[in-house]
């Protein structure tokens, strides 16, 4: 990957985390609990599309293997969603859930596929 193309992409990255935690910043002070529920299951869907649509080189370590911080933080995301769904029984969360679980398999699948490549 060429300078400029990392560059473009780490402010892309940057870009999109400042929004997230914009975003949630504003929804805990003024925003009601549907838009919140709402917010974090489309959230949620994002997880799932990125990992199912980004370059397998951004999923794997320099080892090829699935990248710790990464996978490691979807797994305490995905048991701190269902602990919460099981405290509050929301619908959202455990729908959220869902999709984070469905992310950490597409994306540890799409990793090990490539283990040997």
């Amino acid at each position: 990957m060429s300078g400029p193309e990392r560059t473009r992409r780490a402010i892309l990255d940057i870009g999109l985390g400042a929004g997230t935690v914009g975003l949630a910043v504003v929804l805990t002070f003024w925003g009601s609990l549907a838009a919140v529920q709402a917010t974090f299951l489309l959230m949620t869907v994002a997880v799932l599309v990125w990992m199912a649509t980004t370059s397998v080189d951004r999923l794997r370590g320099t080892s090829g293997w699935p990248r710790p911080w990464l996978f490691g933080g979807l797994v305490v995301l995905l048991a701190v969603n269902a602990s919460v769904f099981s405290f509050t029984g929301f619908t959202g969360l455990l729908l959220s859930a869902a999709l984070l679980g469905a992310a950490l398999i597409i994306g540890v699948a799409r990793v090990l596929l490539r283990v040997g490549a």
